[in-house]
């Protein structure tokens, strides 16, 4: 398998999102993706995903966070604009409240057609959107190193961005139950512990080999070079449901990115985490969010303040990539809740109905904050 890297200008971004159709009346899923595409201006991209009633928002490359979300801003002004005449709305979330997953048409298409017959049941339960995060990478070798570094704050990133408590009707105490059923999957979940370029290579050879896949895409991992891009891309996080929130998480994905890049320049060199500990790591954050207690240096500790912790290191970095505004508000979140916490809220004042909970996800969806 051909896998070289195309070398990208360092930190520089590009965002992925995912988002639902939802029928503004009956508050469930509608599978109109192809006939909202087809009401888009030329030249958009925004594409279809997996399921039909999903889109991606897709963003072209950028050096700064806040040019990257304008992008997606006007992407997302120009699918609103689409969807309103048909009755419509946008629904940014790790997973829809209650809408059925087995219910859901998978697209026609030769990709989607091998996950939907590999996988069987558990393909059909795919009913999730995430979040992107692809950084410039200017050395190959430290393209690996790179994945490792970031799996290590799968934790941070989950958390922040955590909106999927709900699935099929149900509060699955998950801050992230989409983390739980995308893992499932043989060739997603965390990324295998390649010190260098050559050995993963190796490692994708011998997939495709024994038909595992047939190109380095498909190897869904939640942190995984992109050879093509020249980027790393972090897929940890859950589909934001503002854009201020996906912000927020793209910021602390550039700011570590870049911060690893200085250190291989100086010669570090970190070793990969054990996978039991990023697996620990993991489910703590997917079921507990923000009040997760991490392992640390073989010892337990609040998420919170590690998350406080990096955010302060970070800080004088983000002022430099210009992201310092869209890393601040990790000081919110911390203090108010991810969308995790908005939606059990919301729920909770409707006496569990989770009709007012889609309701809160489209406004602020279209309004671009948190409410």
């Amino acid at each position: 398998m051909s896998l070289e890297f195309a070398h990208s200008p360092r930190g520089t971004v590009g965002l992925e999102w995912e988002v639902a159709l939802v029928d503004l009346e009956t508050r469930d899923l509608v599978p109109r993706a192809s006939e909202v595409l087809e009401r888009l201006p030329d030249g958009t991209r925004t594409t279809g995903e997996y399921l039909a009633c999903m889109v991606e928002m897709i963003t072209g490359v950028h050096r700064t966070i806040p040019a990257a979300v304008a992008d997606l801003r006007e992407q997302l002004d120009a699918l609103h604009a689409a969807v309103r005449p048909l009755g419509l709305g946008v629904l940014a979330a790790g997973t829809h409240p209650f809408a059925v997953a087995a219910e859901q048409p998978i697209v026609e298409h030769q990709q989607y057609d091998v996950v939907r017959k590999r996988n069987a049941w558990w393909g059909r339960q795919m009913l999730v959107c995430g979040t992107h995060v692809h950084v410039g990478v200017d050395r190959d070798d430290i393209a690996m190193p790179m994945v490792q570094w970031l799996s290590r704050f799968y934790p941070h990133l989950l958390a922040l961005s955590a909106s999927s408590p709900f699935f099929e009707g149900d509060d699955t105490g998950f801050a992230s139950q989409r983390t739980m059923l995308f893992q499932q999957l043989p060739t997603n979940g965390l990324p295998y512990a390649f010190r260098t370029w050559a050995d993963y290579a190796e490692h994708l050879d011998e997939l495709a080999a024994v038909g595992m896949i047939g190109k380095p895409s498909e190897l869904r991992w939640d942190v995984r070079p992109s050879p093509g891009f020249g980027t790393v891309e972090a897929r940890i996080m859950d589909s934001s449901p503002t854009l201020a929130e996906l912000g927020c998480v793209a910021a602390w994905v550039q700011c570590l990115g870049v911060h690893l890049m200085r250190l291989a320049d100086a010669g570090a060199d970190p070793a990969p985490a054990p996978r039991w500990f990023l697996r620990e790591n993991k489910w703590r954050a997917a079921r507990y969010g923000l009040d997760a207690e991490i392992v640390q240096q073989g010892e337990r500790r609040a998420l919170r303040d590690s998350i406080a912790d990096w955010w302060g290191r970070l800080a004088p970095l983000a002022d430099e990539l210009g992201c310092r505004a869209e890393l601040d508000l990790t000081g919110r979140l911390l203090d108010e809740g991810p969308s995790y916490v908005r939606q059990r809220t919301v729920a909770s004042q409707h006496g569990g109905s989770l009709e007012p909970v889609v309701d809160a996800l489209v406004h602020e969806t279209i309004t671009g904050r948190p409410t």
